[in-house]
């Protein structure tokens, strides 16, 4: 579990421009992205280049909103971060001179606010994976992306189970009855998968670049909290691998549900 409790928890949402070249550039190297992300803390005291990520507990999504024409890239930190050095960047954000291109809050306040039992609507981008023992040592084994639905689902699942301080979990997807063509009637999670592809790109360290590849998956559903400590460090901390290229922020909304059951 986290040493200290956290104060202060921002999000961020920027406004890109699609038709930037940097923006497409980004887009299609998450790494990049989080490259340009992380001038918003430069600033920042205790700020060392290798560890900054981890320090200030960045996580990033990008989302594309076809009706407005625009990138939206949400970015939660737990220290404010300060995104006027995106005004210099040629073409970067979305809209003319009257328009913010960003805006932050501090959701602390309201993740404070979340109850045992409450539901939630949900929404992550994840690179859900696995590790395959190898013989010489099973904890070093080979980790390979969970690519079947069902499987993809299964892993969610597992990250709302409480597993050490890796996983804190403290939630459980929301389920319904389905009744099959026999009659059968089963739990189902709410949950809707929705498979990315894999992403390919490069994590440049110095002048030398390493190649990458993540199977990526979009998730949104509803769930419920069942620890509500425990649930706000998976927010903090986000959900899964790969979160320098865009992967493991949950995003959470209430929600009023009715005829809903729980989990078996």
């Amino acid at each position: 579990m986290m040493d200290t409790p956290i104060a202060a928890l921002f999000l961020s949402r920027l406004f890109l421009n699609p038709r930037s070249r940097q923006v497409m550039a980004e887009m299609a190297h998450p790494y990049e992205m989080h490259r340009t992300l992380m001038h918003a803390f430069a600033e920042a005291p205790d700020y060392t280049k290798r560890r900054a990520r981890d320090e200030f507990g960045v996580l990033f999504r990008a989302d594309v909103d076809d009706l407005r024409g625009t990138v939206k890239v949400y970015v939660q930190s737990r220290i404010e971060p300060n995104w006027s050095f995106l005004n210099g960047l040629d073409d970067y954000l979305s809209g003319g001179p009257e328009m913010q291109g960003y805006e932050h809050k501090d959701i602390m306040p309201a993740l404070r606010k979340i109850q045992s039992g409450q539901v939630l609507s949900f929404r992550l981008r994840a690179n859900p994976t696995k590790r395959i023992p190898s013989h010489d040592d099973a904890i070093k084994g080979k980790r390979v992306a969970v690519a079947r639905e069902d499987e993809q689902i299964d892993w969610l699942i597992r990250k709302g189970e409480p597993a050490g301080d890796d996983v804190p979990g403290g939630f459980v997807l929301l389920m319904k009855k389905v009744e099959d063509v026999n009659g059968q009637v089963r739990l189902v999670p709410q949950v809707k998968v929705c498979p990315e592809g894999r992403k390919t790109g490069r994590k440049r360290d110095g002048v030398r670049g390493q190649a990458t590849t993540h199977l990526s998956v979009l998730f949104h559903g509803l769930l419920r909290a069942t620890d509500t400590n425990a649930f706000l460090e998976t927010l903090v901390r986000g959900i899964g691998a790969g979160k320098a290229f865009g992967f493991g922020l949950l995003s959470v909304a209430p929600v009023i549900t009715s005829g809903s059951e729980g989990p078996a």
